[in-house]
Order: C-alpha cells, then structure tokens, then sequence
C-alpha cells in the first residue's frame, strides 16, 4: 500500500510559489488488527497472550509517566512538558491554569521504518475540501492539540458546509472510529471556521474531518486536516 499525495499551497512559508504535500485516502489500524497481525496462521502466539502482554507494557508505560519520567525505546520517545502562563517567578503549579502534557515522537526504529514507505503522488479531489491549518486557542498550538470545551480556528480551502445538515460538518474521529461532530460554529466561510470543541471530547489521538456536499453534488467531499490531534485530560 503506498501513501497517496497531492500538493496545496504552504501557508507557512512567504513564497506564493512553495507547495506542502497533503496526504489523502490513508486508512488506521487499531490495536485489533495489530493483534490479529500477530496471531496470524503460524503463529504460535495466542490473542489472550497478546492482549495480556500488550496491556502490561501499557501499564508500564503508565507507571513511569505518573511517577515524572521520560521514555526513550525504539519505538516511542516521550517527555513531559507543562503548558499554561506563569504570573511571576513566584508563580506555582496550579492545576486550574496549568497542564502537564506528554511530548511524543517516535523512536529510531520506526523513523528507519519511514524511509521503507512508499509513495504515489495523485490530483485532489474535485470540490473537496482542504483543511489546512487548526489552531487551538486554549493551549495555542497549531495541528497539535485541542481544548475540550475551548475554542479553535480551522483554516483552509473549500471549507463552506450546511451545519444544519448531520452528514456535513467538521469531525473529529478517534482511534476506535468513534466519531464526534462539531456542533457550535462561531463563524464559518470557505477559508475559516471558528468553533467550540465538543467538552465531552474524551482523551484520545483524533483525525480531523471536514465533509461538504457541494451543490448539484450526490457524494459528500470529505478532506481530513494533515497532522493527528491529541486530547489530554
């Protein structure tokens, strides 16, 4: 399978001309398929066995974040970083205005994977939309995070939808697939939503979705923002 691109305009950069790859048609796993991978016809491995292994390493992994530490492994790199505004170099922690969240990037055995993938370069889908850019206000990150019950700008292309209509909207799809529509737009055009986060937003890694119907069109366009979202509560 490779990973399927097209090129937009980079907004982050001064030159009209610079382009950003946007990828497109990509599919997830969870940990059922990575468990039935495993348990595959050979294997001596049973799926209890797994799951019992894999929840201990979970459980280890949990362990040491609570008690303060990084993780460096080959798979998975992650430190703690606090997020919120200091009054004065007198100021404490408080947990009503101040967060730890968890930095992860991936180790060196799965960034040696990356160069193993790979790609084939493809035309955008016809009318749909592009998401580019979503900016959380409340921890005023960019295609990093989003606030439960705060409010965010999504930046784009053909971002115009009828909220009135349950199929269309923004969505935010967890790692299971569950998905939560945005219910509360504070305003919308073709280039900028801004909008209130679902409060109820469990803690997860979200894909983020933005679906139109355009007019005369029978089919949703469906165009997902380029970088996962994680929810820390």
């Amino acid at each position: 399978m490779k990973v399927k691109y097209y090129l937009v305009e980079n907004l982050m950069t001064p030159d009209p001309e610079d382009c950003r790859a946007q990828i497109t048609g990509y599919e997830s796993v969870t940990e059922k398929e990575i468990i039935e991978y495993i348990t595959r016809k050979g294997s001596s491995i049973t799926p209890a066995a797994v799951k019992a292994n894999y929840e201990e390493i979970i459980g280890a992994h949990e362990y040491f974040l609570q008690q303060g530490y990084g993780i460096n492994t080959e798979f998975i790199n992650v430190r703690p970083s606090i997020q919120g505004v200091f009054r004065d170099r007198d100021d404490r922690f408080d947990p009503t205005r101040h967060k730890i969240r968890f930095r992860t990037t991936l180790g060196k055995r799965y960034n040696r994977t990356s160069g193993e993938v790979k790609t084939e370069k493809t035309e955008p889908v016809s009318n749909a939309p592009l998401p580019h850019l979503l900016e959380d206000i409340a921890s005023a990150t960019v295609n990093e995070t989003v606030s439960p019950g705060g409010t965010a700008t999504l930046t784009g292309v053909r971002l115009k939808f009828r909220q009135d209509d349950p199929q269309q909207g923004i969505f935010l799809i967890a790692a299971d697939r569950t998905e939560h529509r945005v219910e509360r737009l504070l305003s919308h055009n073709s280039a900028q939503v801004v909008f209130l986060i679902p409060a109820s937003l469990p803690a997860d890694e979200y894909t983020l979705e933005v679906r139109v119907l355009p007019k005369g069109n029978q089919t949703l366009k469906k165009g997902l923002l380029p970088d996962r979202l994680t929810v820390d509560n």
